[in-house]
């Protein structure tokens, strides 16, 4: 079916971090359309001009910009350490020179939750960049891992949310998606 890579999570709680950064992106949104906002009534309003208005919100403009590019490069610097396959009867996971291959009939469920959002504008809001992919197997251990949201090989444009609703149709397991 498909491979995406698997990432390295420096927070000790992932899913808390995608909720951090998906705040900032949305209240930088906001920030930048109340912005808009402002230089609108300043000029309309107080009749100033476009050239007078320019010095007071160019650096706000700046800031804005660097700070939107300080949240991007949060998801350049992950940190790539293997990669998972997915086939129609298991699934191969590739950490470094380990190798290990589960087959779906030990698997109890899968949960997959929204990581890190897209920053930048390659992407909307509601773009997801990373998921945390959770394995529950039969006896009752589990392992977590943060995934890419696009495949590996550029040709194949299936998502990972994608691969795993065409997973639930072919295994017993339980599949969970956050959406």
């Amino acid at each position: 079916m498909s491979s995406y890579r698997i990432y390295q999570s420096d927070h000790s709680d992932p899913k808390l971090a995608g909720k951090k950064l998906r705040r900032q992106v949305i209240l930088s949104v906001f920030f930048i359309f109340i912005l808009i906002q402002v230089f609108i009534v300043f000029s309309v309003v107080l009749k100033m001009s476009e050239v007078q208005l320019l010095p007071i919100f160019l650096p706000l403009l700046g800031l804005f910009i660097y700070y939107f590019y300080k949240l991007g490069s949060k998801i350049r610097n992950l940190k790539i350490i293997g990669e998972i396959d997915f086939s129609r009867t298991s699934i191969r996971k590739k950490i470094g020179d380990s190798i290990t291959e589960y087959q779906f009939q030990t698997i109890q469920k899968f949960e997959l939750q929204k990581h890190l959002p897209v920053v930048g504008i390659s992407g909307t809001l509601s773009d997801n960049f990373t998921y945390i992919l959770k394995i529950i197997f039969l006896n009752s251990s589990s392992e977590s891992m943060v995934v890419s949201n696009q495949p590996i090989d550029p040709r194949s444009n299936i998502s990972i949310v994608e691969t795993m609703k065409t997973l639930k149709r072919f295994i017993k397991s339980e599949i969970t998606i956050e959406t």
